[in-house]
């Protein structure tokens, strides 16, 4: 009795008709994932980075790991460092860009020597009293803040009295912002005149009327323009109808497409451990890399996770394309694949050297400019 088996069906057993279809059609998946690589370049990458980076992912799956605030609480609390601008910082109109920080540094000056004006101030001085003055413009700016926090209340705006937390009640406000009593003195609970404190700092170039023709026409002199960049913006992660949406399309096409390619791969000639790992490979870790995603809106150790599931993913789908095409054909047939391989990597460094870096830098330029 003939105990023997049959030889195992592999892909070299194909006529060349066939064999040229499967290797027309690798080609064609490779090239389409480097599009898919451009396009998350586009959606998803920060400007000067090829790919996203874990905050990018962090970003997009969990949401930022900053609280949200407001336009106006962003900027006003913002570092002084920063571009004076409306996507850096407006800090500064509290101290060096108010219109009478000069003058007013040289009257605390007069007011720390005793109020007499035909001593000479000198710098030391100068220096002293210009950091009494910061304290009390940061005690304007920390009631703003507060102002922002409670809910901007239309209320305290339009009375122009703001009850003051404890802890800025604590801080050095200028005088001429504080409330005071029938008998001149401030008020206890310390209150503040908060819309007073917005027109002096904020109004006198944002209104029709300002001193900046471009801040103008971001009007901040009415409780109704000022309340557009005092609401805050709840800003989270991709929502779960986006999630759900991505998880169906990737799931149901390219479970298509990696079993398609592992298959493939599946039916080579190389040894059978190789065909075990490989063949499935792509296919684990994109279900692995659709988990992250959801696990990251609980977790942002997950969101950086996905770089690397992606990576796999990426890695896995190019060694069964590689590894299937020089399957298919002999000696000849290797050749002109090797030289299609070579040409394609000549040409892809000459593109990441006359467009890619320029690009990614030109990129980057722009958007430092921005801010």
């Amino acid at each position: 009795m003939n105990t023997s088996q049959s030889p195992r069906f592999v892909l070299r057993h194909l006529p060349l008709s066939a064999r040229l279809t499967i290797a027309t059609f690798l080609i064609c998946v490779g090239i389409g994932y480097l599009s898919a690589l451009v396009q998350l370049h586009f959606q998803h990458a920060s400007p000067g980075n090829l790919f996203p980076t874990a905050e990018d992912a962090k970003n997009i799956f969990h949401g930022p790991s900053e609280k949200p605030v407001s336009t106006i609480e962003r900027l006003v609390s913002a570092d002084e460092d920063k571009p004076f601008s409306a996507v850096g910082q407006m800090s500064r109109a509290f101290t060096v860009k108010s219109n009478d920080w000069k003058k007013a540094v040289s009257e605390k000056a007069k007011e720390l020597t005793g109020g007499n004006r035909r001593v000479p101030i000198d710098k030391e001085q100068l220096d002293q009293a210009e950091e009494e003055l910061r304290k009390e413009r940061q005690g304007e700016l920390q009631a703003v803040l507060c102002w922002l926090r409670l809910g901007s209340s239309k209320i305290d705006y339009e009375k122009d009295n703001l009850c003051i937390a404890d802890e800025v009640g604590k801080m050095p406000i200028t005088k001429e912002f504080l409330v005071v009593g029938d008998d001149g003195k401030p008020v206890e609970p310390r209150a503040v005149k908060i819309k007073s404190i917005i027109d002096a700092r904020c109004g006198r170039c944002h209104s029709k009327d300002g001193d900046d023709a471009k801040a103008a026409e971001i009007p901040l002199d009415t409780f109704e323009s000022i309340a557009k960049y005092a609401k805050v913006k709840e800003v989270g992660g991709m929502s779960l109808t986006k999630l759900a949406q991505t998880t169906h399309v990737h799931l149901l096409g390219f479970s298509m497409l990696y079993g398609l390619t592992g298959l493939l791969l599946a039916l080579t000639s190389y040894p059978g451990w190789l065909r075990g790992i490989l063949g499935p490979w792509v296919l684990i870790a994109q279900f692995i890399d659709i988990g992250c995603w959801w696990l990251a809106r609980m977790d942002p150790v997950y969101a950086e996770a996905i770089r690397f599931t992606g990576a796999a993913v990426a890695l896995g789908l190019f060694a069964q394309i590689v590894l299937t095409l020089f399957n298919l054909f002999g000696k000849t047939g290797k050749t002109v694949l090797l030289i299609l391989a070579l040409s394609a990597t000549c040409g892809l460094a000459v593109v990441k050297e006359k467009y890619l870096g320029p690009y990614l830098a030109s990129e980057k330029a722009k958007s430092a400019a921005a801010e």
